[in-house]
């Protein structure tokens, strides 16, 4: 299964505190006011044996975007993909931001994946 993939499955129908939640790949285009966006940010890492790829790390960037306080969300997001065996890279998150042309509290969260390859 891609990470994508794994993503979807993880955040199916999310909800926090009673609200629907999308968490959507890129962008969101809707109209609800607290949602989040994920992607790919970097891959690094890799092991490789007999000249083939063998595995890696994968760093994927959650952005968390509301127009109210998100600590509480930014806490249930990190549970959630700890559980699901991300690892949580706090050193790698953005400062607090808040973007006074779309009135968003904006956050960006760094995860890592650790992707194995099997022998082809």
């Amino acid at each position: 299964m891609s990470l994508n993939a794994e993503i979807k499955t993880i955040f199916n129908n999310y909800s926090f505190d009673g609200k629907e939640i999308p968490v959507k790949y890129l962008r969101y285009n809707g109209k609800l006011t607290t949602y989040i966006t994920y992607q790919n940010e970097s891959n690094t890492g890799e092991l490789r044996a007999d000249d083939k790829l063998r595995g890696y790390i994968a760093f994927y960037d959650f952005d968390i975007y509301s127009k109210s306080d998100y600590y509480d969300l930014m806490d249930d997001v990190i549970n959630k993909l700890e559980d699901a065996g991300w690892t949580y890279n706090p050193s790698r998150n953005s400062p607090d931001l808040y973007e006074t042309d779309t009135g968003y509290y904006h956050k960006t969260l760094s995860f890592s994946k650790e992707i194995e390859r099997e022998e082809s």
